[in-house]
């Protein structure tokens, strides 16, 4: 009788430490002003994204319990997000940045933890309006980059255990200072290789995405 006391004493005592815990974490969160919150359900649970005034991005299960924790400071409006962004048919989170560029952030959901995780140097600029490549495992991004937008860059990179893996890259030349054209390059260990230069005129016929698949095999070949 003595050890079953013990025991659940024992039981009462965790009870009360985790609940006084996750009660504390809640409090924190509520101090802070909600600004945007968006949510969705991703195999059975429900889950919250929520950018509070202290610059910290919140996700929540539906167990109340935060699975991720960031300081992110100043995410545009009505930027955070779920998307399929890599179609493995769940969602993941993205979101986007005010700033003098815009650069994006994907958090990539992982089916065996249950956590968001990012996706590493996705953050950057030249990774902006990324987009996964229909019927490929590659994706591409779109970029301005300077004269007033008019240039612009675009990466093609596949993604490998959450690293961006760079496989070639267009530059849209159009300023008057520039040497006009649209150039593709292949990339080959960090290393930029020239495969096509193409006129503006007939570089304004396609789509980004043609051009990349008109590209493919000259990028993937050794």
């Amino acid at each position: 009788m003595k050890y079953i006391l013990i025991l659940f004493s024992s039981i009462i005592l965790f009870s009360g430490e985790h609940l006084k815990k996750k009660v504390i974490v809640r409090n924190v969160r509520e101090k802070d002003t909600l600004i945007y919150s968006v949510s969705a359900k991703i195999l059975g649970t429900t889950y919250h994204a929520d950018y509070r005034s202290n610059s910290i991005l919140y996700v929540i299960n539906s167990k109340n319990d935060t699975i991720t924790k960031q300081e992110e400071i100043g995410i545009a409006p009505n930027s955070l997000k779920f998307e399929d962004f890599n179609k493995d048919g769940t969602l993941d989170i993205r979101y986007g940045y005010n700033s003098n560029y815009y650069y994006e952030m994907i958090l990539l959901f992982d089916s065996k933890t249950k956590k968001f995780r990012k996706i590493e140097d996705i953050d950057i600029p030249e990774y902006a309006y990324s987009k996964k490549n229909k019927n490929t495992d590659l994706y591409y991004s779109y970029s301005p980059n300077g004269c007033g937008k008019n240039n612009w860059t675009s990466y093609l990179f596949s993604i490998n255990d959450y690293k961006i893996i760079p496989k070639g890259l267009i530059e849209y030349r159009q300023c008057v200072d520039d040497k006009k054209g649209m150039y593709v390059f292949k990339i080959n260990n960090e290393k930029k290789i020239l495969i096509d230069k193409i006129t503006l005129k007939e570089a304004d016929k396609k789509q980004l995405e043609k051009q990349w698949n008109e590209h493919l095999k000259k990028i993937a070949s050794p």
